[in-house]
Order: structure tokens, then C-alpha cells, then sequence
């Protein structure tokens, strides 16, 4: 039931301390779970995989409630452990030797009731270090020995100093360096354990409920996709194979399948994903074997994140009592409930990127590389108003670097990158004038050219920011022609060879497709920190830590380290970066993290629009979600494993009048949960004797709002079709 759905989750980048003395008494035998919320956030997530968090804050939120890391930041932003029970490390300056042995904690387990042991640490590190994949985090283990090596396939994946052994795992270094920052560094939720059998199942496991297992107090029950007519797009990843005239698939003299051309506009399944469970995992810090209650660690049994609700209907929802918490707060009622909301940094910064390869059209057939050159890059970016921007989007700070606010200047807490940030970017301030003056010097004239600006259609803020850049570059503005592309979400096309199959219970996030294979012109994202070091934001624009997959077309000796998605290339930038990762004083250290980003705020690859701030706002006389202050800073402000609500059948009563009252304004939307084929029809008395997300508020109920019971035929048809029900939703 929103239009949005997972701001509730801006607060959990951490996963909580576990509370192993607080049992609350529910025994696993129990029909009774506990209690179960409806919440209602912000938008949809298509990815659930910890190393794809980075380009939008709601995701990184969810995915902090699912997956565990080895430490953490408490609500102070101080290391903690987490995952692991302690470590050690041992130095050896004759031989050059320098190990860490990082211990598992012996009932970390994960949903399905498997130990989280080492093998699962040293999977996921490989798979972020692969020269066969990208991943920007892979420079926060570039310490361990060949790892960075590893990563530009000079040696093999048996050579990276790392081995598993039970709950043991052992680092080897390539020498001496500064462990509090690797530890920091392990504090990131794309290095988080993960399990082997699980994720080379499938390339979609993130994505499925029924392949997914988590490390964190919750996991993923179900979800939920609705689809609403064919929309014609351009899917890169599309990978039908191709029909013959006798309806066979079509192979190449070897055998092997022959799929569709995926260059051209086709129509596909517009599908959204409507609603999403998240479920107490009953295995988090608690022993089953010893018959433990089942909320020892995690309070809640259920959440239910219903996606498809407007933003009215959220402020309306929230405001008669049956929407607890609202966060990632939708961008059209921001103002309206600002001053109840509660803020804090988010360590984001939305982003847009600049494609420098893109052929840009400007009415010849091979176009221009019009965003490789520096002044084109300057002028746009000092076209943009941000204070206005920002003020529009309510929860945000006009951008004074691409470093956002809560990242560390150092390995600590005690200075932050912003604070101790001197420099005032001249490209970052608002000039009009400047800005058509740099065009005319690089001989550009803007009316000549026409690009596109890709949004990810589910996501309103992003979709604002585009409007204010088509202002701001347009006719009106710089004089460009410029589109907003916006990419939305199929139904999954893609031919999965290991199963022979399509798999239908999926969405394709084809804004997220275009972004991985840099096929775009001008792409909005969200820049979330992999980590609190300013070192894990920079990094990525230096060709050796891009993290971007080899480029493996030629001979074994040819292959060549790939660019930032950007093809931002900058030999100064290099070589600076290179200092910086060998650099082991800490004040040195930070005075050359602080050039590089003036550089890139010279050479402009990337244009900070804003920073981000997370903000929710909460029903606290309903809901007690165990908060120390209401002025939590971002590391650990709100956690939902401990999470109550006061007086839970007034709550449920609140809650199904609501669904019950608006049911018919619900359904109206086809994407919405309500919408679907198996809803749609229904009457608000039908629905409530139907089995649904929200047969808990319904279930044995006797609200004075609900009709007098059915008679026993009537009773008797709504069971069929309830069984009807059930196999259509299965």
C-alpha cells in the first residue's frame, strides 16, 4: 500500500546489537507469532543483493535489515562487532608477515538455520574482487595480498591471502597497514557474508523470496508484482530465444540457442512489484535446538510493505492511525510534514553521471563525444540552481562537494569529510553567465545537440531533479534539447540458460540494467558511501579502483583495466589515488582525499545535485520502536527488531477500517495490490473473507464496521473461492 515502500528502512544501513537475554515469551509452538505491522514507505526494490546497495539510500536501508556485516557502526559511529565474536592480528616485520584472524560468532545463523561461517566472508570477497564483474567496493580489500592482482586477472583466486577455516577467517596483508581502517572498511554492507550455494543458483536470487537467505534480524517473506499492459522498450539484457516457423528454437550449427536482437524497441510486460513481506528470521542469535522463544532476538513476526499507495493516501493513512511510520517520505507531501519529521544524513549524494563515450546527436550520423569535453561538463554543471532544488526536495542540501555529509574524515568519527572540507568549488555555484561563456570558448552551440536524461521511473525525487535539469539545460536554460528517459520495470525476459526457462516472478529494473552496462547518455542516481571512508567515494574514478570488470577482448596479454562507468580518465587523478592507497599517515592521508575530490570537482565527470537527508516521521504514540533519542544520527537511528506496537488491537482495528474504508479507491489502480486480477472484482465485504496480505487484520475479527456474518451457503461459496484465491496467488 504505497506508492513507495521503503523508507521505513532509510534507518536500518546497520544491523541492530543483538539482544540475546530479552526473551518476550512467545513459544515456538505457538499459532500465535506476534504481532504483525503494515508500514508504509517508499518506493520498490528490484535487487536485493548487498554489493548492488549503492546507487539509491532506500535500497541500502532494506537490505541492512536482511544481511548482517562482521562489524558495525553503533548510533555514536563508533566499530562494533557484529557478526564477528573478536579479532586479532599478528605482525611479523623480519618476514614481513601480517595476518588478521577474524573469529565467527558460534550462533550466527543464517535463515534457514545454517551457520554463517568463514566460507561464506571469503566467498563474498572473491565475488567483489572478480575481474569478471563490477563492483566499486572491491578497493576497500585492495590491502589484502593480490587482491588487487586478483582483480586485474594477473593471478588466480587461490593466490588472494584469504582462507576459511570453520569460523575462522585468516587475512594475510600485503604488509603493513592500518587495521582500524580495514576493519571500518568491513563495516560495509557490500562486503557482507553470503552463501555460496545460494548465490550461484541463480543470477536472480536477490531478487526471489524462495532462493534468498538472509544473515539479519528479518528476511524476505514474499512479494508481491502487478502488471498493467505491454509498453514498448529497449531491454539490453533482453534474451528470448529466437522461433522458427515451426515454433522450435533456433540453434547455431554447434547447438547452441539463438536469441532476439535485443537493439531494437520491442513490447514487453509492464510489471511492478505491489507489496513485499519482511519476516522475522527465527534463527537470528537464537537456538532452536534449545527450544528458545521465538522472539528472544527479533520482536515482530511480520512486516508488510505494501507498495502501490498514492501519496495522499499515505498522508491520509498515516494520520488516521494505521500507518505507523513513514519514511523516505514521498516527495509531493514532504512539506507538509516537515516539521513533525525527524532528519538525519544519509550519507548520499544524488548524482548525475556523464556517459564521456556516449555519441551525443547533433545532426550528423556518428554524433559527438559532446560529454568528454571538460567545459561542456562545467557549463552544465554551473547551470543548476541547487539551493532551489534542494529546497524543493524538502529533505536535502544543496551539494558543496560529491563527498556527502556523515562520512569520516579519517578513520574515526571524531572530524567529518565535510566539516573539515575548506574548498569552495566553483562549478558547484549557480552562474549563467559562466556557464554560456565556457560553452562559447569550447565552440559548442547547445541548440545543435540533443541528449537524454535516464531516470528510474519509480522514483519521484529522481524524476523531479530530471524536470529541474531539463529546465536548467533546455531552450529555457542552456539552449540543449533534452529528454528524460525513463526506465521503468518489465516482467523478467531473460532466458535463464541454467534452468531452460524464463522466470516470470521477477521484474527487470531496466533503469539498473542501463546503469551496469554504461548505456547512457546522462544518468540520475543516488551515490551512497560504500563506506564512512571518503576513500570508498573517490576511489571508484581512478582507472586501478574503479571496481568495473576487466576488458577481456583481447589476447591474455592485452586486457586492459576498465574506466569508471563515466570513462572518466584522468592520469593526475591516477596517480594521486595511487598515493593516497599507500599512504599510511592519516593527516596526509586526508589532505590528499581532499585534492582529489577538488579535482573531480574541476574535471567534473560527475555533477553533485544535492545531498540527501533521511527523514521519517512516526507515530510514537502507537508504535514504540525502542529508540534511545529521537535525535539518532544516521548510523543506527531506528530499528524495527525490537519494535511494538503499545496497544495492538486498537491498532488492528485502526488499520482495517482503513483498508476497509478505501478499498474501492485502491483498487482502482491496476498496479496496485488491491488492483490485481485477483482483487479487482471484489466488493471491500468479499475481500475480507479472502486470504491476503491482510488476512491478519481480518481473521476472527468482529469489527463493528464489518457486515453481519453470511449465511451458510454464502459462507460456503466465499470458501471456494478463497481456495480460488490461494491457487491463483500461489
Amino acid at each position: 500500500m504505497t506508492k513507495r515502500i521503503i523508507a521505513l528502512f532509510l534507518c536500518i544501513v546497520a544491523c541492530v546489537a543483538v539482544f540475546a537475554g530479552c526473551s518476550k515469551g512467545i513459544d515456538p509452538q505457538s499459532e500465535d507469532r506476534g504481532q504483525q505491522f503494515t508500514m508504509y514507505l517508499s518506493e520498490s526494490i528490484y535487487d536485493l543483493d548487498p554489493v548492488n546497495a549503492y546507487t539509491n539510500e532506500s535500497t541500502r536501508s532494506v537490505v541492512g535489515m536482511l544481511f548482517d556485516t562482521l562489524f558495525r557502526l553503533d548510533e555514536k559511529g563508533k566499530v562494533r562487532n557484529s557478526l564477528a565474536e573478536k579479532y586479532t592480528v599478528s605482525e611479523d616485520k623480519n618476514t614481513g608477515e601480517y595476518y588478521m584472524y577474524i573469529y565467527i560468532k558460534e550462533d550466527a545463523r543464517w535463515s534457514d538455520n545454517i551457520p554463517v561461517t568463514a566460507d561464506d566472508v571469503v566467498f563474498a570477497w572473491k565475488r567483489v574482487l572478480s575481474y569478471n564483474e563490477s563492483h566499486e567496493a572491491a578497493a576497500l580489500l585492495y590491502d589484502i595480498k593480490n587482491a588487487r592482482a586478483y582483480s586485474e586477472a594477473e593471478v588466480t583466486e587461490d593466490d588472494i591471502g584469504l582462507w576459511a577455516d570453520d569460523r575462522l577467517v585468516t587475512i594475510q596483508f600485503e604488509g603493513p597497514i592500518d587495521y582500524d581502517q580495514f576493519i571500518l572498511n568491513l563495516t560495509s554492507l557490500a562486503l557482507a557474508p553470503l552463501r555460496e550455494d545460494v548465490v550461484s543458483k541463480n543470477v536472480d536470487w536477490a531478487k526471489k523470496s524462495s532462493i534468498m537467505v538472509s544473515s539479519g534480524p528479518f528476511k524476505l517473506s514474499k512479494v508481491g508484482y502487478s502488471a498493467n499492459g505491454a509498453v514498448l522498450y529497449d531491454d539490453i539484457n533482453y534474451s528470448t530465444p529466437k522461433i522458427d516457423e515451426n515454433n522450435k528454437v533456433m540453434t547455431d550449427r554447434d547447438g547452441n540457442r539463438i536469441y532476439i536482437d535485443a537493439t531494437e524497441y520491442d513490447s514487453f510486460k509492464n510489471q511492478v512489484m505491489n507489496s513485499f513481506i519482511i519476516e522475522r528470521n527465527m534463527y537470528y542469535y537464537r537456538n532452536s535446538d534449545k527450544n528458545e522463544y521465538l522472539d528472544k532476538s527479533v520482536t515482530p513476526y511480520r512486516i508488510l510493505v505494501d507498495c502501490s499507495m498514492s501519496a495522499e493516501d499515505i498522508k491520509k493513512g498515516y494520520e488516521s492511525g494505521a500507518i505507523l511510520y513513514v519514511g523516505d517520505i514521498p516527495l509531493s507531501i514532504r512539506k507538509d510534514v516537515k516539521d513533525s519529521a525527524i532528519e538525519g544524513e544519509s550519507m548520499s549524494t544524488n548524482t548525475c553521471y556523464f556517459n564521456q563515450n556516449a555519441y551525443i546527436d547533433n545532426g550528423t550520423e556518428e554524433g559527438y563525444q559532446l560529454f568528454a569535453i571538460k567545459e561542456v561538463r562545467q557549463a552544465l554543471s554551473m547551470a543548476i540552481d541547487r539551493a532551489s532544488i534542494a529546497r524543493d526536495v524538502v529533505f536535502a542540501e544543496a551539494a558543496t562537494g560529491l563527498v556527502p555529509m556523515g562520512v569520516f574524515d579519517s578513520n574515526s568519527i571524531k572530524s567529518m569529510f565535510r566539516d573539515v572540507s575548506s574548498n569552495n568549488f566553483k562549478y558547484l555555484s549557480w552562474n549563467l553567465t559562466e556557464a554560456d561563456a565556457l560553452l562559447k570558448a569550447a565552440n559548442i552551440t547547445p541548440s545543435d545537440y540533443s541528449f537524454s536524461i535516464t531516470v528510474a521511473a519509480y522514483d519521484d525525487v529522481h524524476a523531479y531533479i530530471a524536470e529541474a535539469l531539463v529546465a536548467a539545460w533546455g531552450p529555457e536554460g542552456l539552449g540543449f534539447n533534452v529528454t528524460i528517459k525513463e526506465r521503468g520495470t518489465v516482467a523478467n525476459n531473460d532466458y535463464h540458460r541454467d534452468v531452460k526457462d524464463i522466470p516470470s516472478d521477477l521484474c527487470d529494473d531496466l533503469w539498473a540494467e542501463d546503469f551496469k552496462e554504461g548505456d547512457f547518455e546522462v544518468i540520475i542516481i543516488d551515490l551512497v558511501a560504500p563506506s564512512v571512508d571518503p576513500f570508498s567515494v573517490l576511489a571508484p574514478f581512478a582507472k586501478a579502483f574503479s571496481g568495473q570488470s576487466m576488458d577481456m577482448t583481447g589476447s591474455t596479454e592485452d586486457y586492459q583495466l576498465s574506466s569508471h562507468v563515466t570513462g572518466y580518465e584522468s592520469e593526475e587523478y591516477n596517480s594521486l589515488m595511487e598515493k593516497i592507497f599507500a599512504e599510511k599517515n592519516p593527516e596526509k592521508r586526508s589532505a590528499n582525499l581532499h585534492n582529489a575530490e577538488a579535482i573531480l570537482m574541476e574535471d567534473m565527470p560527475v555533477i553533485p545535485i544535492v545531498f540527501n537527508k533521511s527523514a521519517y516521521i512516526i507515530n510514537d504514540e502507537v508504535i514504540d520502536l525502542k529508540i534511545k533519542s529521537k535525535n539518532s544520527n544516521y548510523y543506527m537511528p531506528v530499528s524495527f527488531q525490537t519494535a511494538e506496537v503499545k496497544e495492538y488491537e486498537d491498532y488492528l482495528y485502526d488499520c482495517a477500517k482503513f483498508i476497509y474504508d478505501n478499498f474501492d479507491s485502491f483498487k482502482t489502480n491496476p498496479l496496485s495490490y488491491f488492483g490485481s486480477s485477483v482483487y479487482s472484482s471484489l466488493t471491500a465485504d468479499e475481500f475480507i473473507g479472502e486470504t491476503s496480505n491482510y488476512s491478519f487484520l481480518f481473521d476472527d475479527k468482529d469489527y463493528d464496521f464489518l457486515p453481519e456474518p453470511s449465511t451458510e451457503t454464502e459462507t460456503e461459496s466465499s470458501s471456494e473461492s478463497k481456495s480460488e484465491t490461494t491457487a491463483n496467488e500461489d
